[in-house]
């Protein structure tokens, strides 16, 4: 169980969202499956790049709903 975990602990560093993104990218491509993999890379692309701002804007447009 130890080794699992040492081998798992890099992916649990990353996050919730990133980590198992970048694991299916990582184990994808050890396995022969390049298309598998890029799709995974763009899910972590995604979850990097634009979760964040569409966050920030659903935040924000929550706060102007509430102050009218």
């Amino acid at each position: 169980m130890s080794s699992r975990f040492r081998r798992l602990a890099p992916y649990f560093l990353l996050g919730p969202l990133t980590g198992p993104c970048v694991a299916g990218v990582v184990i994808n491509l050890r396995e022969g499956r390049p298309v598998l993999a890029g799709l995974y890379a763009i899910a972590t692309l995604e979850a990097v790049f634009l979760f964040p701002p569409f966050v920030l804007y659903l935040s924000a447009k929550t706060a102007t709903n509430l102050v009218q």
